[in-house]
């Protein structure tokens, strides 16, 4: 197995485990898992959700919005990114920048589960 191989496969090891425990309240797990995820495979969308995410769930928005950005950065097609942005910023009082990422959001959408998702949030303001 190649080292590239292995690495991939510790992240995906990491990233179900990460998801296992944000869904049993572990937080502070998941965000240990999703960091590791993300020093194997920084230009990967899901370890910057997953860290965002759990900023998110303890309401954490300053940090949440920092990591949906690091991830669009790094992994620029990514509209979860833009959409989780846009929901933090909102949150932040931010309401222009967050339609902004919204707008992102919906330019790099494939799929109308996302643009449910996007139209969702702009119906929260």
């Amino acid at each position: 197995m190649s080292r590239t191989s292995s690495q991939a496969s510790l992240a995906e090891r990491c990233y179900a485990s990460a998801h296992q425990a944000l869904a049993t309240g572990d937080a502070l797990n998941a965000e240990r898992l999703f960091a590791l995820m993300a020093i194997l495979l920084p230009q990967d969308e899901r370890p910057w959700i997953g860290l965002a995410s759990a900023r998110e769930r303890r309401a954490d928005w300053r940090a949440a919005a920092g990591l949906y950005q690091v991830g669009s950065a790094l992994a620029p097609r990514s509209a979860w990114c833009q959409l989780g942005r846009a929901r933090a910023l909102r949150r932040l009082g931010r309401n222009g920048e967050a339609e902004r990422s919204l707008d992102q959001a919906e330019e790099l959408a494939e799929d109308r589960t996302l643009l449910a998702a996007i139209a969702q949030e702009r119906n929260v303001a």
